[in-house]
């Protein structure tokens, strides 16, 4: 039984022993070898370009633009006055560089005596990357109606919600002009603007006058020229 007993011992050890040398020569699979810094360069545009020129966020933040300067030509419908069509030509937007000051212009005509053309300064409170911003405005504006010219100081605010910065955009402005003869004329005008290219851009236009010789609502579509 001893005979045995040694015989059985000596077989387990030499099966575990054959065990563990089989294990050890089954083949492993190698290890993902990690991408070096070039690999990833060559396979990302975008961090190739933030590697030779570093992004400065927080100036983009303060002074890239969430909203384009932009020239505009388009045409403006008068539902109130029997669907009367006019044109419109707008300058919008042109920031002094470094600051939050911008300066825009416009001029609209229809086919009959009806004109009105204008210009204002805003200040933008939030930095110009904002996607919510608001602009205390004031500047000068000329409303012919019907015939009777009213002109003066244009003062009011614009409200800017910017559903993605250069790309789409929501703007509130609301004014009043200040004759020196006639009353005050409220202004209200809604913008919707969409960047078609990056050069082309599409604005609807809504704009609301309400005065003491008459209240009229338009709509209009302006094509604008941005990345200039």
């Amino acid at each position: 039984m001893g005979d045995l007993r040694l015989a059985a011992v000596c077989l387990a050890m030499l099966l575990g022993a054959a065990g563990a040398a089989w294990a050890d020569e089954t083949v492993q699979p190698p290890a993902a070898k990690p991408m070096s810094r070039e690999d990833l360069q060559r396979g990302s545009p975008t961090l190739r370009r933030w590697i030779s020129d570093p992004p400065d966020l927080l100036n983009d933040i303060e002074n890239g633009q969430a909203f384009p300067t932009r020239l505009g030509i388009g045409l403006v419908f008068t539902p109130s006055r029997s669907g009367e069509a006019a044109y419109t030509v707008s300058l919008q937007d042109v920031v002094l560089g470094g600051t939050r000051l911008s300066f825009s212009g416009d001029f609209t005509r229809s086919g009959t005596s009806n004109q009105a053309w204008g210009a204002e300064a805003r200040y933008y409170v939030a930095p110009l990357g904002s996607y919510l911003n608001v602009a205390p405005q004031v500047g000068y504006r000329n409303i012919v109606i019907d015939g009777t010219t009213r002109n003066g100081l244009e003062a009011g605010a614009k409200f800017l919600f910017a559903l993605a910065p250069r790309a789409a955009d929501i703007a509130v402005s609301q004014s009043w002009v200040l004759p020196d003869r006639g009353g005050s004329i409220g202004r209200t005008v809604l913008e919707v603007g969409y960047t078609l290219s990056p050069v082309l851009r599409l604005t609807a236009v809504v704009q609301w006058i309400n005065s003491s010789l008459r209240s009229d609502t338009s709509f209009g579509v302006n094509f604008e020229l941005i990345g200039f």
